[in-house]
């Protein structure tokens, strides 16, 4: 698929995304004590999670990667004194992602007395995913006590790769609306070659859906990578310091 059409269909997502919430916000009432709401811990319109099966290892007796990845809800409304059953489904009108490459769990559980909790699903790798990048979109199952809670937290979209893609926060404009802090204080321009690297890191830490977002772990995460690639230059020749797929020099300007 080509570019455009790539992004043709990350426009489309977001539009349908943006009229589900318009459609969603006439009568909904999030204040009552009959049920629980359970949302999803990201704004829809703001935060996707992204995954790359590049990164996962084949598991042993697998045909096809599968990434486990926790998705974090919330609870409100009705206090509970146990711990609440839901379950989750896919909104195919907000999805691109085939919902025969989802493993859903049977059900989900709230335990009882917190107001975050994590739940797992599992999503199936596919030849195409080499060439696009496909969405998912979860949903809570409104039922007995369970109810949906705010139209901009009722879906947890994630997007589905196997090809490396510039991740948003790396390129987020954040200095004088021009520039971006984390090419110019944190990790330096971005290249595949040095993002393969950064992504090791991510794993050393178990943290490869990192965000961008903690500029404390930007930092951590940068310097290590600069010591990692300081580690691999001493033990090249001084000539031929490590490059990127380009033939530049692969530097970190993170200072520490």
């Amino acid at each position: 698929m080509r570019t455009k059409d790539i992004l043709f269909a990350g426009v489309m997502v977001c539009m349908g995304m943006s009229f589900f919430i318009s459609c969603q916000e006439e009568g909904l009432v999030v204040n009552g004590n009959d049920v629980s709401y359970i949302n999803f811990n990201k704004d829809i319109t703001k935060d996707t999670t992204r995954i790359c099966f590049e990164f996962y290892p084949m598991e042993e007796g697998m045909d096809v990667k599968i990434a486990e990845v926790p998705i974090e809800v919330a609870i409100s409304g009705k206090v509970q004194d146990k711990d609440l059953e839901f379950t989750i489904g896919i909104d195919e009108s907000l999805s691109t992602y085939p919902a025969s490459q989802c493993i859903l769990p049977e059900k989900c559980i709230f335990k009882n007395g917190q107001l975050l909790d994590t739940i797992y699903v599992k999503l199936k790798n596919s030849d195409d995913l080499k060439t696009v990048t496909k969405y998912v979109a979860l949903k809570i199952n409104a039922g007995g006590e369970v109810s949906e809670g705010l139209a901009t937290y009722s879906r947890a979209i994630i997007a589905v790769t196997d090809r490396l893609v510039k991740p948003e926060w790396w390129d987020y404009k954040d200095l004088y609306g021009e520039y971006s802090s984390v090419d110019w204080y944190y990790l330096g321009d971005y290249s595949d070659t040095k993002y393969r690297l950064f992504l090791k890191v991510l794993q050393e830490n178990d943290d490869v859906l990192f965000d961008g977002k903690d500029k404390v772990k930007l930092r951590k995460y940068s310097l290590q990578l600069k010591y990692m690639v300081e580690e691999i230059n001493a033990g090249r020749d001084p000539d031929d310091p490590l490059r990127d797929e380009t033939g530049a020099i692969i530097e970190i300007p993170v200072v520490g």
